[in-house]
Order: structure tokens, then C-alpha cells, then sequence
């Protein structure tokens, strides 16, 4: 979890700071700004749970944030059926999640080292989200990373792909069990998030201009839809016991050690998370849940890249 800086000097007696001398009160602000300063120089530049990708020409980074294993509530206790019921979620590896969609930046480097044709809606803007991308089209960018990029990667996570839906809903809730990781209503999500903006005149914004969540991640609400590697299924929950592994891993490491040509050639719907620009608030939670063709594309339909342990056979394939 990222360290928390600032707060209140507490004055009650036997607490910090309590019954001191003015002197004695500059002095302890003086430590805890120096404290606090070297905390975040650690956060920023030593902090062993952030690794920083870099591509040298050009010089573009991505950032990521190691998410820890463990357990979670998936889904919720509402009126939508396909996230019902609520059920405890074992997240058993550890993974690597980019802090931010991908940016149109961080795309177009892909589209221009293998000569791709694509285009954002709101082009222009190097610091929005990519959009217009399809689960296809996300596939090969992924494939492209683990082949030019797999010596740069922590050791371990070779496999550039995108999160499983358990992983992207257990990331995103960075231990919360609110709407939001900011909390729950509307001002909550304002807080994280862009939402709630008309499909015409609205727009993609900046990345990482809002509130990040206590895993370092920033724009899990509202901003773009993410792409999700599983199949949707809406009904899966309620065949599920209330305490399983990550449904989506292995589906995940079978697809890849078939290779990505199998993966293209694959129609079944895939699964969106987080919401958009223009969607409602109730649509943005932690827990929702929609779907689209893998040959979809949408202005507000962005992806978000995740590094994850290899299984064998796409580790020797991305190695070649």
C-alpha cells in the first residue's frame, strides 16, 4: 500500500505532539516534514512494489504497481444478477498492473514499430487513454510487449497480458468493499473518476489527474472501459462456491500457451470493466460488469496492461 502523507499534529494529552513547548512544537513539525519528505522520496524513487518500463527510442515509460495476493468479495448485493452473488475470491499469485490505461503515447509506439493502422477518436491527446481498440487488437499489442520487451521485465513476469476480471475487480478495490475505492455515492466516484458526460460533446481526460487508490492505481473509474481477458459469462457467479481461486487464470495461461493466432481467431464476448466518461455512476463501481465483441472498438473503450507469471509454452514462443 502506498505510505499516506500528511495529516493533523494531534494536541491531547499523551499524544504526539500533546503538552509540547511552541519550540518543542516547531521542532517535532520540523521532524515529521523531514520524515514525511523521505518517505516520499522512497515512495518515488526506491519503493521495491513499483517497477517503470522504458522504451529508449522514444523515450516513453509505463509505470506499474505490484499487487499482492489474497482475498476479496467479488460482485455485489444488488439488483444486477450478473454480479450476484457476492463470494470470496482467492487471488493466489502475485501480478504487475500498469498504473494507468494505456496512454495513446504508450500505443502508438506498438502501431508504429509494426506498422499498424489506428486512430483514437480523440487523437491528439498523448496523455489520454487509448481508445477505438478492440480485444483483438489489445491481444497483439500484449504479444508485442512479451516479444520486444520480455528481457526488461521483472523477473518472474514475463507475460504481458491483459488482467483476468478477478484480478482487475481485487486491483481496483485495493481492499475496499465500497462502490468506489474512494467510497460509496456519487461524490465518492468524483473523486476517482470521470463519469456522466454526454456521448457528443464529452471526451477522454488526462490519466492520473484524479485520486489514486491505496494500490497506486489511478482512472479504475470512469475515463475508458477496460478490456478484461475472460469470456463473459453471466451467470458464472452464481455456479461458483463461496470461496474459489481466480476463475480466469487458468483460461488465461491455456489461451496463451495456445499462442496468440488461436486467441484472434476466437469470437466469444469478453468482458469490460470500470466504466467511462459517459457512463452513469452506478455503471463505474468496482463491481460492474459489461461485455462486448472481441472485434469491438468504441471511443470510450480503453485497456489497461498487466504482467503476470508465463506459462512455458507462450514464454518460449515470446522468446524466439
Amino acid at each position: 500500500m502506498a505510505p499516506r502523507f500528511g495529516g493533523r499534529l494531534a494536541t491531547r494529552p499523551g499524544s504526539r505532539g500533546g503538552g509540547l513547548s511552541p519550540s518543542g512544537l516547531l521542532n517535532h513539525w520540523r521532524g515529521s516534514a523531514k520524515r514525511q519528505f523521505l518517505a516520499i522520496i522512497r515512495h518515488m524513487f526506491l519503493d521495491p512494489r513499483r517497477f517503470v518500463l522504458r522504451w529508449t527510442e522514444p523515450d516513453i515509460e509505463m509505470a506499474f504497481r505490484l499487487i499482492p495476493p489474497g482475498e476479496f468479495r467479488m460482485g455485489s448485493r444488488r439488483r444486477y444478477t450478473d454480479e450476484e452473488p457476492c463470494h470470496l475470491v482467492t487471488i493466489t499469485d502475485a501480478f504487475w498492473l500498469a498504473e494507468t490505461p494505456v496512454t495513446q503515447e504508450q500505443l502508438d509506439i506498438w502501431t508504429r514499430a509494426e506498422g499498424i493502422e489506428h486512430e483514437n477518436y480523440f487523437r491528439g491527446h498523448l496523455e489520454h487513454p487509448a481508445e477505438m481498440v478492440s480485444w483483438r487488437d489489445v491481444i497483439g499489442y500484449c504479444e508485442w510487449v512479451g516479444r520486444t520487451m520480455w528481457e526488461k521485465l521483472p523477473e518472474g513476469y514475463t507475460l504481458a497480458c491483459l488482467p483476468t476480471e478477478a484480478e482487475w475487480e481485487y486491483a481496483c478495490r485495493a481492499g475496499t468493499e465500497t462502490e468506489y475505492y474512494t467510497g460509496d455515492g456519487e461524490e465518492a466516484l468524483a473523486d476517482a473518476g470521470w463519469y456522466g458526460e454526454d456521448w457528443e460533446n464529452g471526451s477522454t481526460h488526462p490519466v492520473r489527474l484524479k485520486e489514486g487508490s491505496a494500490f497506486g492505481l489511478y482512472d479504475m473509474h470512469g475515463n475508458v472501459w477496460e478490456w478484461c481477458h475472460d469470456v463473459r459469462d453471466d451467470v458464472a457467479y452464481r455456479q461458483r462456491w463461496n470461496s474459489v481461486r481466480d476463475p480466469g487464470l487458468r483460461e488465461r495461461n491455456e489461451d496463451w500457451g495456445r499462442g496468440v493466432v488461436t486467441m484472434l481467431d476466437d469470437r466469444r464476448v469478453r468482458v469490460l470493466r470500470g466504466g467511462s466518461w459517459n457512463c452513469m455512476p452506478f455503471v463505474c463501481r468496482s463491481a460492474s460488469r459489461r461485455k462486448r465483441r472481441p472485434d469491438g472498438r468504441s471511443r470510450d473503450c480503453g485497456f489497461r496492461l498487466c504482467l503476470a507469471h508465463c506459462p512455458p509454452v507462450a514464454k518460449r514462443e515470446s522468446m524466439r
